[in-house]
C-alpha cells in the first residue's frame, strides 16, 4: 500500500501552553543580567576610586564573568534552577558515571504529573545503569483510571554529555505535560526520558557501536519492552513515538526511521541527518546505514509514519536542514510538519518551546486503541 506524504505547519496550541513553555525562570531572567551588569560597573568604580589592592580586582572580574554567564543562560535556557546548576557542574566534571547520584525528583503535585525514577540496565548490550525518568500523566494513579493505558513518547537528550534529567530541567517536560493535561490539548500520555550515554557521559549517537555499547538495540528493544512491562502503556507502534533535541534529534530520526516496527512517529528538535562521529570509522556500510541523508532517497515506509521537525529561526542551517528533510520524507510517503521558532537559536530553550508542539503532533497521530475492558 502506498502512502502520500504531506508537509504541514504543525499543531496550534492554547496561549497558556505556549506561554509556560516560553517563560523564563529567575535564573534565565534578563533582569538578573542587568542587575549583575550594574553591580559589575559599581564594583569597578569602587575599586578605582579607593585605589584598592590588586586582589580587590577579583570582585568586578567575578561579577563580569557572572554577567556573561547569566546573559548566555538567558538565551540558551539550560540552567533554570539550582538542580540544573548542579547538573551543569556534574557534566563539567565528566558526569553520568555509574556512581552518579540521582538528581532529586521534583515533588509530586497531588493529581499532577508523577515522575518515576527507574533503572533499566542491560549489561549484555553494554548498558550498566540504564538511568531513566518516566513521567506519568495526571490521573495515572487515580483508581477510576486503573485500567486505562497510555501512548508513550521517548525523549533523548542532547550533547555534549547530557542525561535524562535534561528533559525534566531545561527541557521543561513536567510542566509541559501538566499544561497539556490542564488545557485538555492532548489525551494523557507517558513520557520516558532515557540516558543515551550508556552511563559514561560519552556521545554514542544512539548507535550500535562496534566493540562498544549497543544503544540502538537498547533504545528500540530493551527500553520499550521494560517500560511496557512496568507501566500501563499501549504497547504497539501506533502509540509509540521517539523524539530528541540536537544530537538526540539525530538519535530520534535515525532510530525511528530504522525501526518503524517500534515507533510510528519521530519528533526532532534542531536535527542532524548524519552521526557526525568517527565511532563507525572503518565500517562504511554501517556509516551509510546510519546516515539519513544517505538512505532517505530509498527508504521504504510500509506503514503510516509521521515526523515533526522543529528549529530556531536564527539557526539557519537547522531550518534549512529541516525543510530539506521534510521534502525527502514527504517524497517517501511520510506525513511531515515543520515549525521554525521565531527569534530562537540552537539551544535548550528552543527545545523547551518546541516540546508542546511536538507532543501534540505525536498525540494527533497516535492510534489510541484501548484494549477491551474486562468485566
Amino acid at each position: 500500500m502506498a502512502f502520500t506524504g504531506v508537509i504541514g505547519p504543525g499543531p496550534q496550541l492554547p496561549a497558556s501552553v505556549t506561554e509556560q513553555a516560553g517563560g523564563r525562570s529567575p535564573l534565565e531572567s534578563v533582569v538578573l543580567v542587568a542587575a549583575l551588569a550594574v553591580l559589575t560597573v559599581l564594583a569597578i568604580v569602587v575599586v578605582k576610586r579607593r585605589r584598592m589592592r590588586k586582589i580587590a580586582i577579583a570582585v568586578p572580574v567575578l561579577l563580569a564573568l557572572l554577567t556573561v554567564a547569566a546573559g548566555v543562560n538567558s538565551y540558551v535556557g539550560y540552567v533554570r534552577s539550582l538542580d540544573d546548576f548542579g547538573r551543569l557542574l556534574l557534566l563539567a566534571s565528566g558526569g553520568n558515571s555509574d556512581s552518579e547520584p540521582s538528581t532529586p525528583i521534583p515533588p509530586t503535585v497531588p493529581g499532577g504529573v508523577r515522575v518515576a525514577d527507574v533503572s533499566l540496565p542491560d549489561p549484555g548490550l553494554g548498558i550498566p545503569t540504564g538511568r531513566t525518568r518516566v513521567l506519568l500523566p495526571p490521573g495515572y494513579d487515580d483508581p477510576a483510571h486503573a485500567r486505562d493505558r497510555y501512548p508513550v513518547v521517548y525523549l533523548v537528550h542532547g550533547y555534549p554529555s547530557g542525561g535524562p534529567d535534561d528533559w525534566l530541567g531545561p527541557g521543561g517536560a513536567i510542566q509541559t505535560l501538566q499544561a497539556l493535561s490542564d488545557t485538555r490539548t492532548t489525551p494523557p500520555m507517558i513520557i520516558v526520558a532515557v540516558d543515551a550515554t550508556a552511563g559514561t557521559g560519552t556521545d554514542w549517537e544512539c548507535l550500535n557501536v562496534p566493540g562498544g555499547p549497543q544503544l540502538e538495540t537498547y533504545l528500540t528493544s530493551t527500553v520499550p519492552r521494560e517500560v511496557d512491562a512496568r507501566f500501563r502503556t499501549l504497547p504497539d507502534r501506533g502509540d509509540r513515538a521517539i523524539g530528541g533535541m540536537s544530537g538526540g534529534a539525530f538519535c530520534a530520526l535515525n532510530l525511528g526511521l530504522r525501526n518503524q516496527g517500534t515507533y510510528s512517529a519521530v519528533l526532532a528538535s534542531e536535527p542532524y541527518d548524519d552521526p557526525g562521529t568517527d565511532l563507525l570509522a572503518g565500517h562504511p556500510d554501517l556509516q551509510r546505514a546510519n546516515s539519513p541523508h544517505e538512505y532517505l532517497p530509498t527508504l521504504q515506509v510500509p506503514q503510516p509514519f509521521a515526523v515533526m521537525l522543529h528549529a530556531g529561526v536564527v539557526a539557519h542551517s537547522d531550518v534549512d536542514l529541516s525543510y530539506r528533510l521534510a521534502d525527502q520524507l514527504a517524497a517517501r510517503g511520510v506525513d511531515v510538519a515543520v515549525r521554525a521558532e521565531p527569534g530562537e537559536w540552537h539551544t535548550w530553550r528552543t527545545a523547551r518551546i518546541g516540546l508542546p508542539y511536538l507532543l501534540t503532533f505525536a498525540a494527533q497521530h497516535f492510534t489510541g486503541d484501548q484494549p477491551p475492558k474486562q468485566r
